[in-house]
């Protein structure tokens, strides 16, 4: 119909109302009806017609399609997983797949089924990596279902290491230092060879201004996660860090070449690499670490800037001036991000490299 090809969901509902109460059993217009009532808002009006048109026509995929969405949109979620679980892969049209996508999310998760709604997130983040529903909808949904199992964790194994470790990390996001690294302590004494702890506690070292002794036991920390686990990349790099803040360069070049090596795939410890290099005097040794970083995190700001850095040493003007305003769009990009996403957020608590030119 016209009306309803133009968006004028009333008239087409007036239009359509007519039609299908003079021929009831044409299943196309009580498809068309349905859509109507859905893409007017009414989406429990719509599904009578809907049914009625699969009923008469079952291949009629547009008013499968239009039914899972208006079971699920007027609460009758039981009803509607069927259809949205069939449609999701089926479907070509992006904006229907969407809809078909956040109503099964949201619907497995009103039936209490949240791994359910975690298949549908995985497909809509493949599907729509930079929606902002999506994004929100996926964080919302694992929040809650971090928030259920940390409750779950504490009250069948309340004296678990699993719980102190909980209430440690939750100290940690609460910037409670002390407190944190009592409970990480209490932890170590109940799995003395827990992988994760030393580091963490090392990490919780170095916060603030700490003084030559606190640096002295961070050190020690990440020593001793390395005999725990000699494979914590991690723990390489803040101790390669920690060699290059006190211009220990070829102390640094080996801890971060041992980070390298156990994971490839690690910008901070490349651009750490890289920096160190420099700073040493082996500027042509750093230039392949740092294309690396560069490649791997091409919105990293640090690594355009020690790229070009280590270019102009060996030489290459040319490439130094574009990887020179490849840091400044980078620079420029980073500023215009919301800071308060990275608040609270915990996970990679490296320390963060700074663009300060080599020693």
């Amino acid at each position: 119909m016209e009306a309803l090809r133009k968006g004028d969901y009333g008239a087409a509902i007036l239009a359509l109302e007519k039609l299908t109460t003079m021929a009831p059993g044409v299943a196309e217009l009580q498809a068309n009806l349905g859509v109507a009532y859905y893409s007017a808002g009414r989406p429990q009006d719509a599904v009578a017609p809907l049914r009625k048109a699969l009923k008469l026509k079952p291949s009629l995929t547009s008013a499968h399609y239009f039914l899972g969405i208006s079971l699920a949109e007027s609460g009758n979620c039981k009803a509607a997983m069927p259809f949205l679980e069939t449609d999701y892969p089926r479907l070509n049209d992006q904006r229907l797949r969407r809809i078909v996508g956040l109503d099964g999310a949201r619907c497995a998760r009103a039936l209490d089924e949240p791994y359910r709604a975690i298949n549908y997130l995985q497909r809509l983040n493949r599907d729509f990596p930079d929606d902002p529903e999506v994004l929100y909808l996926t964080t919302d949904v694992f929040s809650d279902l971090s928030t259920r199992a940390s409750q779950q964790l504490l009250h069948v194994a309340p004296g678990s290491y699993q719980a102190h470790r909980l209430y440690a990390e939750a100290l940690e996001v609460q910037g409670k230092t002390a407190d944190a690294i009592a409970e990480y302590r209490k932890v170590l004494t109940m799995d003395p060879r827990l992988p994760g702890i030393h580091y963490r506690l090392g990490r919780l070292m170095l916060a603030g201004e700490p003084d030559s002794a606190t640096l002295d036991a961070a050190r020690e920390e990440f020593e001793e996660e390395l005999r725990i686990n000699p494979t914590d990349a991690d723990s390489e790099y803040e101790l390669g860090e920690m060699a290059r803040q006190a211009r220990k360069w070829n102390e640094a070049i080996e801890h971060f070449r041992r980070a390298v090596k156990i994971d490839p795939h690690f910008p901070q410890a490349l651009i750490g690499l890289g920096k160190s290099l420099v700073s040493a005097g082996r500027a042509a040794e750093a230039v392949v670490p740092l294309e690396n970083a560069v490649q791997l995190a091409p919105a990293d700001a640090v690594a355009h800037y020690q790229l070009s850095f280590a270019y102009l040493r060996v030489g290459r003007e040319e490439d130094a001036k574009k990887q020179l305003a490849l840091y400044r769009e980078a620079h420029d990009q980073h500023e215009r991000v919301n800071q308060a996403i990275r608040l609270g957020i915990v996970g990679d608590i490296s320390q963060p490299q700074t663009a300060e030119p080599p020693e």
